[in-house]
């Protein structure tokens, strides 16, 4: 499995800087940003290829130029690589993530090339954050009912569990990233039949795991 590793460059003459450096074939592919946490989007700078040993490298620079820090290192895995556009699932020392690079300009002969740097888990964390704060059934009032709440909260679990998934750095199973039509006609044909006040809880729940789901297809 390929590694990454985040350094931490202080004394510079860049200024205080990280480095993230991606292990490919022989070399590191590498980009310059300013600030952790990597939230996003943040700039980024595409430096020259390094060295594999840098993955490990602590100390002073040659020159004057400063001291480096390993901040977190560990292995990545590939969810796209084009030109100008990079998606990774990183787990390391302290990153459980996924991280997203998109070139943000035309590149220029002689000059780093510009990107953006950003945590492409982080929507989905908040989102599944607020859902969890804000969204809730309680139980229903007829057996029936009970059954139709029971296959809405196997949905929250399916979807709760890709969002773990995706915003932890692991494989993940874009199979259940969807919610059952089926369920939905149920809810609007009980719905049709009788006005209670809990049928409305739950189309209001409903409508949240559809907001997540569809957050999670987007995030793919």
């Amino acid at each position: 499995m390929q590694r990454f590793t985040i350094s931490h460059h202080a004394g510079s003459k860049e200024g205080d800087h990280f480095d993230l450096m991606l292990e490919l074939g022989e070399a590191l592919k590498t980009w310059r940003f300013a600030s952790l946490p990597i939230a996003g989007p943040q700039a980024a700078k595409q430096l020259r290829d390094h060295r594999k040993v840098y993955l490990d490298h602590e100390g002073d620079i040659p020159g004057g130029r400063g001291s480096v820090k390993v901040w977190d290192t560990g292995t990545y895995v590939v969810d796209e690589w084009a030109d100008r556009r990079i998606c990774i699932a990183v787990v390391g020392r302290q990153l459980r993530t996924r991280l997203r690079l998109q070139a943000s300009g035309p590149a220029a002969e002689g000059r780093e090339q510009d990107w953006t740097l950003a945590d492409a888990a982080a929507p989905l964390r908040k989102a599944a954050s607020t859902f969890l704060r804000e969204a809730g059934l309680d139980d229903a009032p007829t057996p029936e009912l009970e059954d139709l709440r029971g296959a809405l909260a196997r949905e929250e679990k399916q979807l709760l569990g890709v969002v773990d998934q995706f915003t932890r750095g692991s494989e993940v199973q874009w199979s259940n990233a969807a919610t059952d039509a089926d369920v939905r006609r149920r809810l609007e044909k009980e719905r049709t039949r009788w006005q209670h006040p809990w049928l409305v809880s739950a189309t209001a729940y409903a409508a949240s795991l559809e907001t997540l789901a569809a957050l999670l297809r987007a995030a793919r």
